[in-house]
């Protein structure tokens, strides 16, 4: 009885040995027999099997199998290199795709060799197939990447400008709208103007933030939680005639294994909640006439065939967070451009085309991985992926409004764009504060000599002609090695890091900036050091 169960767990594993074999098989040879033009019969091989899904039987019995596999957008090229092959030619190799059996699609690299009898006649052709499916899908992950990072260049050449320009008009609209009097009729025309610069600053970052490299504030924090605490945000973001579902548990679906009831990743809060709410608002876009919206957490465990499926992922553990809609759903044309900057299928004027951009950047940001799914009419389904973690979540600390204080101190402002050095001006001398202008960093560094016992804090723009922010501050260090400084700019915090334009402790006020964060950093970087010397 031993013996005969030894002999069936060997016979078991040898065909399971046998079956990873055959699976890990990527290229098999087929052979095409013509009569009078046509394929009369086809013979491929064992591997046949593992790339198509079809068995060398069936190709047997059905001499134009390979052809109707073939998917039909590239029909035409396939076509025409047969036809090359029949009028004698030796065409070069094809990429194309394929429908596997299961449904799936496949690219293939296809290579035909025309076969002669002794008279010179075409009688057939022989081919080598090989799946390429992973390599495309390398390349095609690639090519986004080089997409993102062109545009991201882009929108850190044109930050600065853009958002000197929106400081100037947030600054000067601000400062107005301290001057009214209560119940002022004008004040509610400034808070338009304030609102549509808001909306052009938001507009800006979100530009820069899916071709980021880092992430902002990333801390340890619970997937579950930070789920559940926006659902109130999420429901008032998608209407009433939607039905909402949130379902957060330890473990999801396929692919999922049971864990810890806490997902533990490593996140910016406000940027997880931005790839929550641009889910949500295309999925409600996607439903104008009600459906249902299905928001899902779990753990899921990232195995090699997921690797395998997508062309892309590291194997381990990671926090599951699904969105999952009833819309209009997607064609497959659409979802490989879902990802890309400014791709809408939305009327002109009720999109940008960078939501999901900004989803994409923020899930990289992570270390994380995002996928779609969607057919048309059969709704979409988001599926993001974030690296769990181990250790337990920060404790959420009450943020307050700070309120502007006012000052006495000298400042030496430096910066080369008028409208923003006279905005900066205008509310420093508000609260307060002494100002010495310059407008660059050469006409900095000689202001100070002039006024070197007064001044006591330098805010300079980060990058000036003539002479740098950082280093007109580091000629004035040379003579006061204490200096207080405030550096601005209208660059992201991660190309300042790229262009290794500042330390990362060096305190920065990101422009567009409003007067009362301006304030506050100001006062910020005064007051340090205050305590320890009284």
């Amino acid at each position: 009885m031993n013996r005969r169960k030894t002999a069936e767990d060997l016979l078991r594993e040898s065909e399971q040995r046998y079956r990873r074999l055959l699976d890990s098989v990527t290229d098999y040879i087929y052979t095409v027999r013509l009569e009078n033009g046509t394929a009369a019969a086809t013979f491929h091989g064992d591997a046949c099997l593992a790339v198509t899904g079809y068995k060398p039987e069936d190709y047997a019995a059905d001499p134009l199998l390979w052809y109707r596999m073939v998917f039909e957008d590239d029909r035409k090229a396939v076509q025409d290199r047969i036809t090359a092959v029949l009028r004698g030619e030796t065409p070069p190799q094809i990429e194309h795709r394929i429908v596997h059996r299961n449904g799936s699609i496949r690219w293939v690299r296809n290579a035909v060799v025309p076969r002669h009898d002794e008279q010179g006649r075409l009688i057939g052709y022989d081919g080598l197939v090989k799946d390429i499916t992973h390599r495309r899908k390398v390349e095609e992950q690639l090519q986004h990447a080089q997409k993102m990072e062109a545009i991201g260049q882009l929108a850190g050449g044109i930050a600065h400008d853009f958002n000197n320009i929106l400081t100037a008009m947030i600054g000067y609209g601000s400062v107005m709208k301290m001057d009214m009097k209560d119940g002022d009729p004008q004040g509610e025309h400034i808070d338009h103007i304030l609102a549509l610069a808001d909306r052009a600053a938001e507009l800006t970052q979100r530009l820069l933030l899916f071709s980021r490299k880092q992430a902002g504030n990333l801390k340890p924090l619970d997937l579950n939680k930070a789920v559940g605490k926006a659902k109130k945000l999420l429901k008032s973001l998608i209407g009433e005639d939607i039905d909402f579902q949130l379902m957060s548990c330890p473990a999801s679906t396929a692919g999922a294994a049971a864990g810890p009831e806490n997902l533990i990743v490593r996140a910016d809060t406000a940027q997880l909640e931005q790839v929550l709410m641009n889910l949500a608002a295309n999925a409600r876009d996607a439903m104008p006439g009600g459906g249902r919206l299905i928001i899902e957490t779990g753990l899921y465990e990232m195995d090699d065939d997921f690797v395998r499926a997508h062309g892309y992922g590291t194997p381990g553990r990671y926090a599951f967070m699904g969105v999952t809609d009833t819309g209009t759903g997607m064609d497959e044309n659409t979802q490989k451009r879902v990802f890309e900057p400014f791709f809408t299928t939305k009327e002109v004027g009720k999109g940008t085309g960078l939501g999901l951009s900004v989803v994409y950047g923020i899930v990289k940001q992570h270390n994380g991985y995002i996928t779609v799914s969607s057919e048309p009419g059969k709704g979409a389904a988001f599926r993001v992926y974030l690296p769990i973690i181990h250790g337990e979540a920060e404790r959420e600390k009450t943020a307050e409004t700070p309120v502007p204080q006012r000052g006495r101190e000298t400042v030496l402002l430096a910066e080369d764009d008028a409208d923003v050095r006279r905005f900066m001006k205008s509310v420093l001398d508000k609260f307060g504060y002494r100002v010495i202008t310059a407008t660059d960093g050469k006409e900095a560094v000689h202001k100070y000599r002039k006024h070197r016992g007064r001044v006591e804090l330098l805010l300079f723009d980060l990058v000036m002609p003539r002479k740098t922010g950082k280093k007109a501050y580091e000629e004035i260090r040379k003579m006061t090695p204490d200096i207080k400084v405030l550096f601005s700019s209208g660059y992201a915090p991660d190309i300042i890091r790229q262009r290794a334009l500042l330390d990362d402790n060096m305190p920065v006020a990101y422009k567009p900036i409003s007067p009362t964060d301006l304030l506050a950093k100001v006062r910020d970087v005064l007051d340090k050091g205050k305590a320890s010397q009284g």
